[in-house]
């Protein structure tokens, strides 16, 4: 068992090894506030600021001199030299397949809470023939009436 795994089941701090955390962190209190104040002090917003304007010019220059935008090799496919194309190719397959999952899983919800009855926004209870709760019921009939009204202003305008 390592120290991270130890501090977390005997409920400590992971900083000073003594308080208590504060509920759902790592940390406790004083030294949450202690990590605010470093970062705080360590921050500064302008030079950030600088850096992702040179980080842009960068990638403009390697972008027009042909140069892969990861490394110094020249680019072979579009943006990328080979490896850095290859990674990205992976990278963007792994998360269209998690996407795909997770909009798939998404999917499911609806069609169990129609049919169960019940909203499916929220999941509560449905009102007999519609698809959602009294509140939601209620948002979308203003939603309805508003975009009404600010059509009836657009078409007098014209």
């Amino acid at each position: 068992m390592n120290d991270y795994e130890w501090l977390t089941k005997m409920n400590l701090c992971h900083k000073c090894r003594k308080a208590r955390p504060a509920p759902e962190r790592k940390f406790c209190f004083d030294c949450l506030e202690k990590i605010r104040a470093e970062n705080a002090r360590r921050y500064d917003p302008e030079k950030a600021k600088a850096y992702n304007q040179r980080r842009r010019e960068i990638y403009r220059e390697k972008k027009e001199a042909g140069i892969c935008i990861r490394c110094r090799k020249p680019a072979t496919h579009g943006l990328y030299c080979y490896e850095h194309y290859v990674g990205t190719k992976r990278r963007e397959q792994i998360n269209t397949a998690r996407r795909k999952r997770e909009n798939h899983e998404r999917g499911l919800i609806p069609e169990y809470r129609r049919q169960n009855k019940l909203c499916l926004w929220c999941g509560r209870p449905a009102l007999p023939d519609l698809n959602c709760c009294q509140e939601h019921s209620k948002k979308f009939a203003e939603a309805g009436s508003k975009g009404r009204r600010k059509n009836l202003k657009n078409k007098n305008n014209h």
